[in-house]
């Protein structure tokens, strides 16, 4: 069945195309008999206005919101959904939708507050976001649902928020994944150590995701027997990561496979390579510059790889074809993780 067109109405009811346009659009008066009659005539045909050609039509101007960690040479993971949020606003621009970008130090819970409250200042259309610190995170988000502010999560999800959609892959069989991988490659006794570069890991919430999802796949079907010890580094200084590593391996002999839990992984790889402790498994996240180096070059086994671009692309669309195209959004988007090794690095590289 062809889709009834303003025209369409116009001819049924006996009126002129403006009129028809002036009810629908609920523009300008028109008489109470007429306009129940065109109603009736488009609710019967199960007329659908083209909310793209309104948006596009629109003189109004909708902002939208990113919250992200700010990208560094450190953290250059985050250039990646940031790419894809300009992306996405560039070809939203033509129906006056923009997004303002606000940032904060990935390790500085203050600084995340001191963001989330710039932009309740700024009450946008819609925000996307990082949760990266859960109980900040889940204050944030009270205040967006008392005020209505429909929000978008990336890189991971707060289960019991009201939110509109989540973008991204699953933290917790990502690290499930993980520990399948080493699983294969470590003796049935070997130790094993996982390591988060956080300063408070219950707090961090796609690390802890992560680490649970790794811990549970022994716990209920892993072949390995061997110790999983769990260390926390509170940041990524090389001078640290070395204190550290030299620490707990020289107190457990018998480790034979390491697990990072974010995408700094290629600390560990030069840790590992400088103290020429070539036959350690070592696993990770994220297929960046400095991680696909030390994958070519052997020190890393393998990467998970979780679409990052596509997150904050996808994100931004979703908010845009929630506030102005008023379509049913797909809450939760998992999108697809990949295994990545050095026989297929060269797909990866930018």
């Amino acid at each position: 069945m062809a889709k009834i067109r303003i025209k369409d109405i116009a001819e049924q009811a006996g009126v002129s195309v403006g009129t028809v346009d002036r009810v629908l659009h609920n523009r300008g008066e028109v008489a109470e008999e007429t306009k129940n009659k065109i109603l009736e005539i488009a609710k019967g045909n199960n007329y659908q206005p083209n909310l793209i050609a309104r948006a596009l039509t629109s003189k109004k101007q909708s902002v939208f919101a990113s919250l992200l960690p700010t990208p560094t040479e450190e953290d250059i993971f985050w250039q990646k959904p940031l790419n894809g949020i300009n992306d996405a606003a560039e070809e939203l621009e033509q129906f006056q939708v923009f997004v303002e970008k606000f940032f904060f130090e990935h390790y500085n819970e203050q600084d995340f507050i001191k963001q989330t409250e710039a932009i309740l200042k700024l009450k946008p259309s819609g925000v996307v976001f990082a949760p990266i610190f859960t109980k900040e995170s889940i204050e944030f988000t009270r205040k967006l649902d008392k005020i209505g502010i429909p929000y978008v999560f990336v890189e991971s999800k707060l289960e019991n928020s009201n939110y509109l959609a989540y973008v991204g892959s699953d933290g917790y069989n990502g690290g499930r994944v993980a520990a399948n991988l080493i699983d294969f490659g470590i003796p049935t006794d070997g130790d094993i150590l996982v390591i988060n570069l956080a300063k408070n890991l219950e707090n961090v919430l796609h690390l802890n995701q992560r680490t649970q999802g790794f811990l549970s796949y022994f716990m209920d079907k892993g072949k390995n027997e061997g110790l999983k010890i769990t260390i926390e580094i509170p940041t990524s200084k090389s001078e640290l990561i070395k204190e550290k590593l030299n620490h707990v391996l020289m107190q457990n002999k018998n480790i034979k496979a390491i697990f990072t839990t974010g995408s700094k992984v290629y600390k560990i790889a030069r840790y590992l390579e400088a103290n020429k402790l070539n036959d350690m498994i070592l696993v990770g996240f994220d297929p960046i510059d400095q991680n696909i180096h030390y994958l070519n070059k052997g020190s890393i086994n393998f990467l998970i790889g979780q679409h990052p671009y596509q997150q904050g692309f996808k994100a931004v669309k979703k908010l845009f074809e929630h506030v102005l195209l008023q379509h049913e959004i797909n809450k939760d988007e998992y999108l697809p993780v990949d295994i990545i090794n050095n026989e297929c690095f060269k797909l990866y590289q930018s």
